[in-house]
């Protein structure tokens, strides 16, 4: 018969001890040398259920698992003959309590009296609720999303009412111009072909606008410079764009071309009192003196001129930038000719208010945005230019040296005095406009 092996545990250390014969013969604990063991002993330790019930049998390995979380400790009593007091076996969780540590483990007792615990992990206070907070999270981001998504929305209907507005305006203005067009483009192309086909001064001076205040410039304008009379007297015109400024004020502007190909460029105002007269500023285009004698500094001081300007590249863009001044070109220029009119480079600082005026205009220009929307200077002027009014004047530096300067921008492009007033009435009734809305935001009476 196989010889049967016992584990047993000891009194004194609580060490578990194996042995191959039965604990009334007497066993020896290995760690502290303890004897016990008698038939009194093996009596109450069996009547204690100490002994571990299934050992290893011959050919078989086995394993025992205590559940130290389930188990009470067990109180090992006294041997008979022991004079040490008894000692109370104490479970793994209980001992691990004491320490500070979790519990919840489990142990394995193998073969060859070795352990193993397989331990079980416990919940921090702090996880408890990570579900619930993490659902509440879910739930805040799902509320945020479908509130942005209805801002989006309302802002995208904003827009696209916005947007239908604009498109309504524009169809509207449209119809509006094509109607001015057919209505009045007979008399003003009359009109027009009269002015140019006049042989005299005094009988073109009949066809502009505003021809009493302009008369002594119109005359001296063509002191020095030729009338641009078609060689064959037929012209045709090849493009016309309205101009709106307040309700009952606006303009018409017409592109005209003869077999040649050369090209005239011309506006035209109604008085309120005659007819459709032409805008001789802006077909000449005029300025107070001569700009051949202004920019050798032999006329006056201080002028104002129409002109084209372009902006120039400095080493020090940050700061400040140069701009050129030339003639505005003729209409039976082959060459460019106009660029051999370059005034001396005027510097600007960028932060100066001036700088920053001229800077909003060249972007604009950039970017194709005309003046009122006029379709002249995109169809009629050399690239990289840009029409300007300006006040220019010969002002000395600290050296003492003369030079030239640019004392005020009067507009963009090369409109007359009637167009100016127009503008200058627009803007004061959009300021109108803006103040009075300003007043019943804030609940004040205009």
């Amino acid at each position: 018969m196989a010889e049967t092996t016992g584990i047993y545990i000891c009194p004194s250390c609580q060490t578990l001890v194996k042995g191959s014969k039965d604990s009334a013969d007497g066993l020896v604990c290995q760690d502290c040398g303890y004897e016990f063991g008698s038939a009194g002993d093996s009596a109450v330790l069996k009547k204690a259920g100490i002994k571990v019930p299934v050992g290893r049998s011959a050919g078989k390995s086995t394993g025992v698992i205590r559940n130290l979380t389930s188990k009470k400790s067990i109180p090992v009593r006294q041997a008979e003959g022991m004079s040490s007091p008894p000692v109370v076996a104490k479970s793994l969780e209980s001992a691990q309590v004491e320490a500070g540590q979790g519990g919840g483990d489990e142990e394995i007792l193998m073969p060859g009296e070795s352990r193993r615990v397989r331990r079980r992990k416990r919940r921090r206070k702090d996880e408890k609720n990570k579900s619930l907070i993490l659902f509440l999270l879910g739930w805040f981001s799902v509320v945020i999303i479908i509130l942005a998504m209805f801002k989006l929305g309302s802002r995208d209907a904003g827009t696209n009412q916005e947007s239908d507005q604009k498109i309504t305006q524009q169809a509207d203005r449209e119809a509006r111009d094509t109607s001015v067009m057919k209505r009045l483009m007979p008399q003003i192309t009359t009109k027009f072909q009269s002015f140019l086909l006049q042989s005299t001064m005094s009988g073109r001076k009949q066809f502009i606008d505003q021809s009493a205040d302009l008369s002594l410039i119109f005359t001296r304008h063509y002191e020095n410079h030729v009338f641009p009379v078609p060689e064959s007297g037929k012209i045709r015109r090849i493009n016309q764009n309205v101009l709106s400024f307040l309700e009952d004020d606006i303009a018409i502007e017409t592109i005209w071309e003869n077999d040649k190909g050369w090209k005239w460029g011309a506006v035209h105002v109604f008085d309120k009192v005659e007819s459709w007269k032409l805008d001789w500023e802006v077909f000449a285009p005029s300025s107070t003196e001569s700009w051949a004698k202004f920019r050798a500094n032999l006329g006056s001081k201080e002028g104002i001129f129409r002109l084209l300007v372009r902006k120039r590249l400095s080493s020090n863009e940050k700061d400040s930038f140069f701009v050129s001044f030339y003639r505005a070109p003729q209409v039976f220029e082959t060459q460019n000719e106009f660029k051999n009119t370059q005034s001396p480079e005027i510097e600007l600082t960028r932060d100066s208010e001036i700088g920053q005026k001229f800077l909003r205009l060249w972007d604009n220009y950039l970017e194709g945005r005309s003046p009122y929307g006029s379709i002249l200077a995109k169809e009629l002027d050399p690239r990289g230019h840009m029409r300007i009014n300006a006040r220019l004047a010969w002002e000395k530096d600290e050296a003492g040296d003369k030079k030239m300067v640019l004392k005020e921008i009067l507009g963009v492009g090369w409109f007359g005095k009637r167009i100016q007033e127009f503008h200058a009435e627009e803007l004061r009734k959009a300021t109108d406009e803006a103040t009075e809305k300003l007043n019943e935001n804030s609940g004040k009476k205009s």
